[in-house]
């Protein structure tokens, strides 16, 4: 049997994860957040898109060959989002979610959110020094513009 979360408080978290010490440390505290409340939990990395070069994709074509592309992590995304999966299990969380898409970040993050019905967005936050550390990063600030999912930022 499946319990509730407490009244009023986040079912379905989503986390993106870039690879990125505060991305890294947004996972571990989403996995701790979403044992607490009970939710569940679904960490995103959203990779590049990666086509076969010209030449390749001239030969497949005549030798009939579909070269679809391919998604495309950064070895630091592809480790982080395997150690975010690993620490939400000792954790104790069982069957977290872990998704990899391809696109422009914000709008994949929104998107995922909607999809999957994720009602909170944790995402790390950088900070590069006094002045910027009060404004909110490009990709937060367009995934916040995009969704009526909460966002959190973790330092």
């Amino acid at each position: 049997m499946e319990t509730a979360s407490p009244a009023g408080s986040f079912r379905h978290l989503l986390v993106g994860v870039d690879g990125s010490g505060p991305a890294c440390r947004a996972a571990v505290a989403a996995a701790r957040l979403a044992l607490t409340l009970n939710a569940q939990l679904t960490f995103l990395a959203v990779a590049r898109e990666v086509r076969a070069s010209k030449e390749i994709e001239d030969y497949a074509k005549l030798e009939g060959i579909d070269t679809p592309s391919l998604p495309l992590l950064r070895k630091e995304a592809e480790f982080c989002l395997a150690a975010a999966v690993i620490s939400a299990r000792e954790l104790g969380l069982t069957g977290p979610g872990r998704l990899i898409q391809t696109g422009d970040v914000a709008q994949m993050i929104a998107l995922v959110s909607r999809t999957h019905g994720a009602d909170c967005i944790v995402l790390g936050r950088s900070s590069h020094g006094a002045v910027r550390s009060l404004v909110m990063g490009s990709v937060a600030k367009k995934v916040g513009n995009a969704t009526d999912s909460a966002l959190v930022l973790i330092p």
